[in-house]
Formats: structure tokens, C-alpha cells, sequence
């Protein structure tokens, strides 16, 4: 969800416990190549879709997300939003970011590059230098939500946060929980530690939900930017 509606929902939009931390990332070299594809719902009306596509280069990870929302509010007002980021992780931190948001006629840009001084992020308000390992809002690894900040990727705002979860003792599943400044974001995990579903509630009505509908191996002729 970054990340995330995800991103502009979610800018309506850590510390994991040590439960967290017993996830396992699967070492970038052995990881395969994938894509994930989520179905879009406000409350139980389908609005869009969200894909990512993750590809492995050596110690670094690729991710890029295209995000496609349309619905009307209140019966009136229509919503159109489109969102394409691009990340680069390394070592279990982010590196390198860019994303372009069209949401009510307004585009929206962030870029975010590593130097000696850290993150620096670029967006609508100015820049900031992130010192140590930044992190996002990287839902479909839970093990890289282990945080006190997690960088908004359509605003560019650094935001703090706060991470729960609990393990259900029939089916291994894991509920987490990012409480942030302007939302609740609830995720569901299997016991494998793939990203099941998103729920958040709207400031402006409705609950959001992420319904996911593959993961699939990422054809090495797939690119990674976005449609």
C-alpha cells in the first residue's frame, strides 16, 4: 500500500513486537520474481484495482505499483485516481523512489534518492533528508514495515507509526495493524507470510478493502513501470 487511495486513502492515509520480527524474509537471491494483483472495493462496491510487480537484481529489490480508482461519492462527486511508484530497496531499506499521482485534476510527484546524506525526498512541499534506513509502506513484505516512519509514497510525508498483530492459533494467519496520524490500516497475512487483504476506514465515509486475486511469477518480459 508505497502503499499507498492506498497512498491517497491511506495519506487520509514502528516498532514491530518481537512476534513480528519472527517473520522471515526470503533472501534476495533465492526470492522469485513475482507480480500480486488486488481487486479494489469501497465498502462492497468494486472501484478499482492495485498491481505490484516485484523483481530481484542481485541485493536489490524493484517494486513498482500501478493503482486505478473511479467510483462516485455520495452520488455526486466522482473520484478518479491514478497512482505509479517505483522503489528500490537494499538490505532491507529503501533507496531510491519516484512515483506520479493524478488525483481531481492534480499531479502529484515524489522522488527520493540516496546520498551520503541519506534518503533525500523531493516533493510539492520541499525536500527532506531521511538519515539511517528509510522505510515505506511495504505491505506485501511485513517483515519491512519494522519501523518507528514509514514514507508515504504519493505525498513524500515521512509518517510515524505505530504496528500490532496477532497470530490466529487455528489457521497460522497474521492480522496486523499500522495505527498512523491519519488512518488505521488492517492487513491479513497467511502463515506463509503473503499479504492476503487491506482494510481501512475512510475520513470521508466507507471502508476500504483489498481483495487479492493472484501472485504469480513475473514474466522476464513484463516491465516494471507502469501502464
Amino acid at each position: 500500500m508505497g502503499r499507498l487511495f492506498t497512498v491517497f486513502l491511506l495519506t487520509l492515509f514502528v516498532s514491530f513486537s518481537s512476534a513480528v520480527k519472527s517473520i522471515e524474509s526470503p533472501s534476495l537471491s533465492a526470492a522469485p520474481d513475482k507480480e500480486i494483483r488486488f481487486k479494489i472495493f469501497l465498502n462492497d462496491r468494486e472501484v478499482g484495482s492495485h498491481r505490484f510487480t516485484l523483481k530481484y537484481q542481485g541485493e536489490k529489490l524493484l517494486v513498482s505499483s500501478t493503482m486505478s480508482l473511479d467510483f462516485t461519492l455520495f452520488m455526486v462527486k466522482k473520484i478518479k485516481y491514478r497512482h505509479q511508484a517505483n522503489e528500490v530497496w537494499q538490505a532491507g531499506c529503501l533507496v531510491s523512489l519516484n512515483s506520479h499521482t493524478q488525483k481531481q485534476g492534480k499531479n502529484i510527484r515524489v522522488n527520493a534518492i540516496t546520498d551520503a546524506s541519506g534518503l533525500v525526498v523531493e516533493h510539492s512541499e520541499g525536500s527532506e533528508i531521511i538519515s539511517g534506513c528509510a522505510r515505506g509502506f511495504a505491505y506485501w513484505d511485513p517483515t519491512l514495515l519494522d519501523a518507528d516512519y514509514l514514507l508515504n509514497a504519493e505525498s513524500g510525508e515521512y509518517h510515524p507509526v505505530e504496528i500490532s498483530s496477532r497470530v490466529s492459533a487455528e489457521s497460522g494467519n497474521r492480522d496486523m495493524l499500522i495505527s498512523g496520524p491519519k488512518a488505521d490500516i488492517r492487513l491479513q497475512y497467511d502463515a506463509a507470510g503473503n499479504w492476503l487483504t487491506l482494510e481501512s476506514k475512510l475520513q470521508i465515509g466507507g471502508l476500504l478493502r483489498y481483495r487479492r486475486t493472484t501472485s504469480e511469477p513475473l514474466s522476464p518480459d513484463l516491465p516494471l513501470t507502469g501502464e
